[in-house]
This record gives C-alpha cells, sequence and structure tokens, in this order.
C-alpha cells in the first residue's frame, strides 16, 4: 500500500468515527460537562508510554499506517509496510488488558500477518498535575502467531517500568525503562535487550499538539567465534503532530529515525485512535 493509500484509510476512519460522536441533547437544563476537560489519551504516537490506563468498561484502539525504509549496509534499502494496532479495554483499580500487533505486512512482494502480543498495564500511583510522577508497569508477552516471513517465531515476553508527569501547563512528560528476552528469527537464540524511552507533548491549542521521543536499545549478543560477549545499540528518535477532531479521536503524523548498528531507517507513520466509553484515566 502506498502512502496516499494510508492517507486515504484514516480519512475514511476520522470521518465515520467524528460523525458517530454523540450529539448534545437539545432542552436539557442542566449545564453539561466540557467534554475536551476529557481529552483521549493514547499511547501513541511515540515510542514512550505513558502510564495512564482506561477506566473500567473503556475500550480504545489505536492504529496506523506505517511505511518504513531501512538501510542496511552493503545491501538495497528494504521497504516495509504495515499497520500497527494497539487495543486496550480498562477493567478497574488501575489496570487495563491490551493487545497488539503490526497486523498486516508487507515487504518484498511478500504479504503476511505479524506476531501478536498480550499485555496488561497497571497504574500503580495516580498523581495529579505537578512535580510528583505518576508510575505505572507493563508486562508482556509476544506469541509467534504471524506468518513465517513476519514471526519471529519463539515466544518473547518483557516488563517496562513507566513514569508519567503532567505539568499545570498541560505539557506531559513521559520516561520508560524495559527489559525482555527475545529473538531476532527463528533460528536464533535468546538475547536480552535493555531499553528506555523520553517524550513529551506540548498542547499547542484545544485541537492540537505536538511531540517528540528519544528511544536508545541495547542487546546483549553472545559471540560463538569469540571470546564472551558483545553488546549492539541503537538510538532513534521521532517527532509528531496530533489533532483531535473531537475529545475522543486523534489523528496523528509522525516521522521516525533509527540509528542502529550497521544500519538506519526511517519511518512515517499516519495515525488514528478512537475512545469508546464514558471517559479514561488521566
Amino acid at each position: 500500500m502506498s502512502l496516499a493509500g494510508g492517507v486515504v484509510v484514516c480519512a475514511v476512519l476520522a470521518g465515520v468515527m467524528a460523525s458517530a460522536t454523540p450529539a448534545r441533547c437539545i432542552g436539557s437544563d442542566e449545564p453539561s460537562p466540557d467534554p475536551w476537560q476529557d481529552l483521549i489519551s493514547p499511547d501513541r504516537p511515540g515510542a514512550a508510554t505513558p502510564p495512564s490506563v482506561m477506566d473500567r468498561g473503556v475500550f480504545q484502539i489505536e492504529t496506523c499506517f506505517e511505511t518504513q525504509n531501512a538501510r542496511p549496509p552493503d545491501a538495497p534499502a528494504l521497504r516495509t509496510d504495515d499497520f500497527p494496532t494497539l487495543v486496550r479495554y480498562g477493567i478497574g483499580h488501575g489496570l487495563e488488558i491490551r493487545m497488539e500487533s503490526n497486523t498486516v505486512s508487507h515487504a518484498q512482494a511478500v504479504t503476511g500477518f505479524a506476531d501478536m502480543s498480550v499485555e496488561a498495564k497497571w497504574l500503580a500511583r495516580d498523581r495529579p498535575p505537578g512535580r510528583a510522577p505518576s508510575v505505572g508497569f507493563l508486562p508482556s508477552v509476544s506469541f509467534p502467531s504471524g506468518s513465517s516471513d513476519f514471526s519471529a517465531g519463539k515466544v518473547q515476553a518483557g516488563v517496562t517500568g513507566l513514569l508519567g508527569w503532567t505539568l499545570p501547563s498541560g505539557t506531559s512528560l513521559a520516561l520508560d525503562v524495559g527489559l525482555a528476552r527475545v529473538v531476532e528469527s527463528t533460528d536464533s537464540s535468546y538475547v536480552w535487550q535493555v531499553a528506555w524511552q523520553t517524550a513529551f507533548q506540548i498542547p499547542l491549542r484545544r485541537e492540537w499538539a505536538i511531540s517528540g521521543d528519544l528511544f536508545v536499545g541495547n542487546q546483549r549478543r553472545s559471540i560463538r567465534l569469540g571470546a564472551g560477549e558483545r553488546i549492539e545499540h541503537a538510538l532513534g528518535l521521532d517527532a509528531g503532530v496530533e489533532y483531535y477532531p473531537n475529545p475522543v479521536t486523534q489523528l496523528d503524523l509522525t516521522i521516525i529515525q533509527t540509528f542502529a548498528e550497521p544500519g538506519s531507517a526511517t519511518a512515517v507513520q499516519l495515525g488514528f485512535s478512537r475512545r469508546i466509553g464514558p471517559r479514561a484515566r488521566r
């Protein structure tokens, strides 16, 4: 799918969901609360995940069209198109359950399905706007449910600690640190991966915001023909702009640049998020 095709898909989703926004009851004498005080708070578009969770009975979908061009050394550039999607559901007591996947992927004339992960986010400490951060934890397990060309072929697991601040101005900050046991392919062995991400989001006005992320990953790999192990590093950053056609819908555009050993990659995302339910925990 081309970038133009992704724009069309996101535009159609936005039109359908915006038209489905509940209308205000005419003739009611009771003043209605300002719905913009309960703005949707997706985990996307950045790499860092805030500790906020959905309230009980609230459902949220966060998806995008992503096109990525990887540039390995001594090899042609590789383009991959996919649809990263996250589904969240609040079960109460500061806990939400989640399912996440790149869903359908296309690369080198091959189309298939990606692996799926099952996750749970726990808001262990919820703090109002100010200096003290909210604290959360995000354990996840990824299952080899995808097609052979897009699957790791093995179960992978990890846990991430989440910190989030909301300043009185509305600016939000996030810091994540994660540890995971992962594989690169079906025939490779497990390696430990340590990663951290930091992010900010600044509201410009009621319907607009800008955001940015810095993410770093370290992967410890055994060296069969050498001594000991080596540590491979990856560094990336992204910048995005978010638009809110209504309080329960977010559209976003994000550019991501990753520098890894021994190559680099550039990605563009066109995102759509929609909340269904009474409210979300901020």
